[in-house]
């Protein structure tokens, strides 16, 4: 998608809109010619009453009458008609960009999600997919209008005072010049008011998901503290955008008076001199009102064209960033058979400079189950992160049964994992759609199985609702433990060749481990795991354990090897048999 605003308002419009766009030029026209023939109607009526010839023989007052009916009603339906169509188009358009905005959005990888605010993307991919198609509407009536207006107003005052052609032809340069001058000075302030609102619905946002520790700090009133320069801000840039609009609109408004003065004028000087009927000192005095006050409707609309044009640049320069992590041209689907994995000379490090990996390599046979061990920030979810390709590598490679993860599809690659969390996502949704997000095709039997291997049958059927309970945002009504074992569950139901468990206890109390200990043996039966594990009785039975440090694996083997060792695992265990940690 284009990132520039115009060429993505253009970009939409090429792809399934070009005929709404082109009947909506249609009735717009359609509607100004009938409106600016009113006109032209209403002198050749005022002709008629005082005795002069009308334009059009044949038709007598009563004629030209039945005319200006014709045209006030053709102008209302014209009018009904343009205004429906141009709302369908719009709310269609919208839906359009903010299913192409959201899918875009969530091809970034973790690290964009990791320096923006969630639910100010969620708002930045309504307010710019609303700007873009505002902007269709504004631009259609602006553009089309005034090009209409002018081209009948031409050939109107060239058929009935040809004297009168040069003052309209010099006032319409001279709007065209001012005008966008005007409109190329309003774009600086409009940007700089749609980042100031950007901001404070970030910081707004951040407050409000975050109900729960200011409550429990006591931390309302310095919320609104920290609110309150954003808010100041976004009125600041508010009031210099609209004073700028307002400076724009008074001297198109000026102008326009000018012309209307010089040209009501000149007219009544030809009237007086009889060069012009009375019929004709009418049209072009209703229409020169007719086009002053379009040009002062002009001035509102431009002002709410550029700000629909802030909030698209803004939208479109947060959510349009280029992606970290794309699929290579021709990636195919990833075929896991085993699932092993094999890292070679990798290296990596985040943007601030920091080496996390200098050359790593660790193979893991498919079907094998290792625990990765080490003090925080020695690298294990890191580690686990590369490997579903979360961040680009600086150097190395990673396979999955013999095929470089950067050659596969994203998609497939991750399908290929199941895991359950330390800290599990839910939707606020039921548990039921929580369960089943993992495979939405199952069935319920299904679901109940997985919800069993995973001990949450129990207390989700305990509840008025059962499987239709709604968790709350972030699965707030369920406790920690609920939360996990709904996790848990979720992975049971996606039987994914490899698992990754990031701490999958760590929630539980002693007598609900214990339940989910048997399960999780059974879910990793056929598969490759990778666990990570700060407490070492949940790993120890596993196939071996990698202790990193700083990115480095200084240890590797099953349990009882690391014991005999009496190196840093051994160290650890030891630490936590004796109560330590």
């Amino acid at each position: 998608m284009p990132s520039r605003p115009f060429a993505f308002v253009a970009y939409f419009l090429a792809r399934g809109f070009k005929g709404h766009a082109a009947l909506m030029v249609l009735l717009l026209a359609v509607n100004t010619s009938i409106e600016t023939s009113q006109t032209f109607v209403l002198g050749q009526l005022v002709n008629g009453l005082s005795g002069v010839p009308t334009a059009i023989g044949g038709l007598g007052p009563v004629g030209w009458f039945a005319a200006l009916i014709g045209t006030w009603l053709g102008g209302y339906l014209s009018a009904h008609a343009y205004a429906t169509f141009t709302n369908y188009t719009q709310m269609a358009m919208r839906v359009r960009i903010h299913d192409a905005l959201f899918a875009y959005l969530m091809g970034h990888a973790p690290r964009y999600f990791l320096d923006q605010a969630s639910g100010a993307l969620a708002q930045k991919i309504r307010t710019t997919a609303a700007a873009a198609a505002a902007m269709v509407e504004y631009l259609c009536t602006n553009v089309v209008r005034l090009s209409v207006m002018f081209s009948l107003t031409t050939f109107m005052i060239l058929h009935q005072a040809p004297d009168l052609l040069p003052i309209f032809a010099v006032f319409v340069v001279a709007f065209a010049v001012v005008s966008t001058i005007l409109s190329r000075r309003l774009r600086p302030f409009s940007k700089a008011s749609a980042a100031a609102a950007a901001a404070q619905v970030a910081r707004l946002v951040d407050s409000v998901s975050n109900w729960e520790s200011v409550r429990s700090f006591a931390k309302t009133e310095f919320e609104r503290a920290g609110l309150r320069p954003f808010n100041e801000a976004e009125l600041a840039a508010q009031v210099r955008l609209r004073f700028a609009a307002s400076r724009r609109r008074v001297t198109l408004h000026v102008l326009s008076v000018v012309f209307l003065a010089v040209l009501a004028w000149h007219a009544f000087d030809a009237t007086r001199a009889g060069t012009l009927t009375v019929g004709g000192f009418t049209t072009i005095i209703t229409l020169s009102i007719l086009v002053a006050t379009n040009i002062r409707t002009l001035g509102d609309n431009v002002f709410a064209l550029f700000e629909q044009y802030g909030l698209l640049t803004d939208g479109i320069a947060t959510l349009l960033t280029p992606h970290e992590v794309v699929d290579a041209p021709g990636a195919k689907p990833l075929q896991v058979k085993g699932g092993a994995i094999v890292i070679e000379d990798m290296t990596f490090g985040y943007a601030d400079g920091t080496t996390v990996f200098a050359r790593f390599s660790l193979s893991i046979r498919a079907g094998e189950r290792i625990g990765l061990v080490g003090a925080s920030g020695a690298g294990k979810s890191t580690l686990v992160k590369l490997i579903r390709r979360q961040f680009p590598l600086r150097a190395g490679r990673i396979l999955v049964d013999g095929q470089n993860i950067t050659d596969v599809t994203w998609d497939s690659l991750h399908e290929a994992f199941g895991e359950v969390p330390q800290n599990p996502n839910m939707f606020h949704r039921s548990v039921r759609d929580n369960i089943r997000y993992s495979r939405p095709e199952a069935g319920e039997a299904e679901v109940i199985d997985a919800a069993k291997k995973a001990h949450c049958h129990e207390f989700v059927v305990g509840r008025p609702k059962g499987y239709e309970s709604i968790v709350g945002e972030k699965g707030m009504k369920l406790s920690g433990g609920e939360r996990q074992r709904v996790a848990i569950a979720r992975a049971f139901l996606k039987n994914a060749p490899i698992l990754i468990l990031d701490e999958a206890t760590s929630s539980l109390d002693s007598e609900a481990e214990h339940l989910i200990q048997d399960g999780l043996l059974k879910l990793m039966e056929g598969r490759t795991v990778i666990a990570i594990a700060h407490r070492l009785s949940t790993i120890m039975h596993l196939d071996r354990i990698v202790v990193l440090e700083d990115g480095r694996v200084v240890e590797d083997g099953d349990h009882a090897t690391l014991l005999a060792r009496s190196g840093v695992y051994a160290r650890l265990w030891q630490r936590q048999a004796g109560g330590f940690m």
